[in-house]
């Protein structure tokens, strides 16, 4: 079986997958340290790949700041991911796509001091992301 395809491409502007307007001007800096860390995270999982494939199959890591505040020197942040099953099929709702059922929320919440959040978002994706593996594995048995 080929690699697990992970779409990472964040540059259709109508069809964004990493959202953090909630960080304000520092929501492109937010964007681009989300993806970062999604690729990093699959970069040694043999079963995913983050690299252009043909006829790829797999998912998009729709990722979301929720939450997001800075006060007395720290900021804090939450960010949610959904798992979306890629190619996206969309319907006439304009959803993004057929989500993936999973047990609970996959979010986390990181609170750091001075301007790096940076540092935040890392933290935080370093804690959700590779709760995504096994349910990416184990859909992609059934589909």
């Amino acid at each position: 079986m080929p690699p697990i395809f992970i779409n990472t491409d964040n540059s259709n502007k109508k069809k964004r997958i990493y959202i953090a307007d909630k960080a304000g001007s520092a929501s492109a800096q937010v964007e681009e340290k989300i993806q970062a860390m999604v690729i990093k995270a699959f970069e040694k999982q043999s079963e995913f790949t983050t690299n252009k494939i043909d006829n790829p199959k797999g998912y998009t890591l729709f990722c979301e700041v929720k939450e997001f505040s800075a006060s007395g020197g720290d900021t804090t942040m939450k960010i949610v991911i959904e798992i979306i099953r890629y190619p996206a099929s969309y319907s006439k709702h304009g959803s993004k796509g057929e989500k993936v059922m999973t047990s609970g929320e996959l979010s986390g919440t990181a609170t750091v001091s001075g301007k790096d959040i940076g540092q935040g978002v890392e933290a935080i994706m370093e804690r959700i992301v590779p709760k995504t593996f096994p349910v990416m594995i184990a859909d992609m048995a059934r589909r």
